[in-house]
């Protein structure tokens, strides 16, 4: 097996690329599939499908190159640089979600839709950080420096949510705004990840926050921007 794939910018992008596609475009084909009205099975069908082929398929291409070390972890700045405040990304992060988590009306919603919900939003917290804060970091800083990384990965999370909706026209004023949030959580994980130096929190992180705000939200299909291929 060869390994010691040169870490490029355009491998991480095409790699991105691939997430959005089959996350997105894919994964609603596949929802669609379900018995009009069973949202448990839509969300089920259009996550667990997609995300076990990109999950898998990351795995055997991290380990297939060579950078199983640098995506799943980073030099932590704390054990680096004693940089003790960037504790406080992944720490008002989890607050934020507990928070979240204490205020959802759990009497509201069925056993079986929770369990699925937090199946599904596990799979994308463990897809979105390998592709995003993993892969495409990984092949930034082959080439290029940690605020680059920090940028590009955090636009091509928000782009990535968002490309949709400019194929659907979404205004441009809207559409911007919606990068640049969606880019400030992106921003956010990568602290964490910097903070602790390893891809294991961001990804509970991002995967309780995605819990949290499909349960809040009380509606499986509803509008969680967090998840590719939702429309607005």
């Amino acid at each position: 097996m060869v390994q010691g794939l040169q870490r490029k910018l355009w491998v991480g992008l095409v790699a991105a690329a691939v997430y959005v596609l089959i996350a997105g475009w894919f994964g609603e084909f596949v929802g669609g599939l379900a018995a009009r009205g069973d949202a448990n099975a839509e969300f089920a069908l259009g996550h667990f499908v997609p995300l076990t082929i990109l999950i898998v398929g990351a795995l055997v291409f991290v380990r297939w190159a060579g950078w199983s070390k640098e995506v799943w972890s980073s030099p932590s700045v704390i054990a680096e640089r004693r940089r003790w405040w960037m504790l406080a990304i992944p720490a008002l992060l989890a607050v934020q979600i507990a928070v979240g988590l204490v205020s959802v009306p759990w009497d509201a919603h069925a056993a079986s839709t929770v369990l699925i919900v937090l199946a599904g939003t596990i799979m994308v917290g463990i897809g979105e950080e390998l592709y995003f804060r993993g892969i495409l970091r990984t092949a930034i800083l082959g080439h290029h420096g940690e605020f680059l990384a920090l940028l590009i990965t955090s636009v091509a999370f928000g782009l990535g949510h968002t490309v949709k909706f400019l194929l659907l026209g979404m205004p441009i004023e809207a559409l911007a705004f919606q990068i640049a949030f969606l880019a400030m959580d992106g921003a956010l994980f990568y602290g964490a990840l910097r903070a602790t130096g390893t891809l294991w929190v961001p990804i509970a992180l991002h995967a309780l926050n995605d819990f949290q705000l499909y349960i809040h939200s009380g509606d499986v299909d509803g509008v969680n921007q967090q998840t590719f291929g939702e429309d607005p």
